[in-house]
């Protein structure tokens, strides 16, 4: 039995839609008895809803960069929180920054517009009525993927002792410490039991460089950026010539 943890935006979901050439791919995979399943850094709702419109069933889910991690049956493997208070004093330092946290799987947007239909626009912390979260980004302009590296370069140095941050081409995803893909990808592996020659990853911007790292087969796209494509086992254009590889 193999394993392929795939990545979600600009692998498996692009901008509104999926390729049906992928999801064939994916239920032939699966009906040959292999685990298919996402390593992403959104949240449980920002997978399942996108999902909804077609017939396309999870076995896993490594979720928030490895934040949070669920069977096929949704139930909790794995998760860890941030202290509120490093968000806070993150957000502070960044002049206010245009963010968004994660919470019991709600996504609260900073003083922006909504990112998603269902996120909800707070303008303080006290709104959240909590002490920890599951997950925080910060989200600057396509053109501005330069100053997204220096801060997650900043926010890694200053409080790399709280938190993973983990660029995402002009997004900066943000976990707890220890957690990322490749921490996932561990974790997903001891659960099913399979050896490192069993575990595959695909996925296409920095984000996914602890995943490549961590599992023995990596895959990515040729439109990667140029340092995740010397980690990768394999080259593709599409996610269903990743799963013809595999076999």
């Amino acid at each position: 039995m193999k394993l392929l943890a795939s990545d979600f935006d600009n692998t498996l979901w692009f901008f509104d839609h999926m390729k049906e050439e992928d999801l064939r791919a994916i239920r032939q995979f699966q009906k040959r008895g292999h685990l298919f399943g996402l390593c992403t850094g959104r949240p449980l709702k920002g997978v399942l809803k996108p999902s909804e419109d077609y017939d396309i069933q999870y076995d896993f889910y490594i979720l928030l960069s490895g934040g949070l991690i669920l069977n096929k049956d949704l139930e909790v493997i794995f998760e860890k929180k941030i202290p509120l208070s490093i968000v806070e004093e993150i957000y502070e330092i960044l002049d206010h920054q245009c963010m968004s946290i994660v919470y019991q799987d709600h996504m609260y947007q900073f003083g922006n517009e909504k990112l998603m239909k269902d996120d909800k626009v707070v303008s303080s912390f006290e709104e959240l009525h909590t002490d920890e979260v599951n997950a925080f980004s910060f989200h600057y302009q396509k053109d501005e993927k330069d100053k997204a590296t220096v801060v997650k370069d900043m926010i890694n140095e200053r409080y790399g002792e709280y938190v993973e941050a983990f660029q995402n081409n002009e997004h900066i995803d943000i976990a707890a410490r220890g957690c990322s893909k490749g921490e996932g990808i561990k974790i997903i592996q001891n659960y099913f039991q399979l050896d490192d020659d069993m575990i595959y990853g695909i996925g296409d911007s920095w984000n996914d460089i602890p995943m490549l790292k961590t599992v023995k087969h990596g895959y990515t796209f040729t439109y990667a950026p140029s340092d995740v494509k010397k980690l990768a086992e394999g080259i593709v254009e599409t996610l269903k010539e990743c799963i013809e590889k595999m076999k």
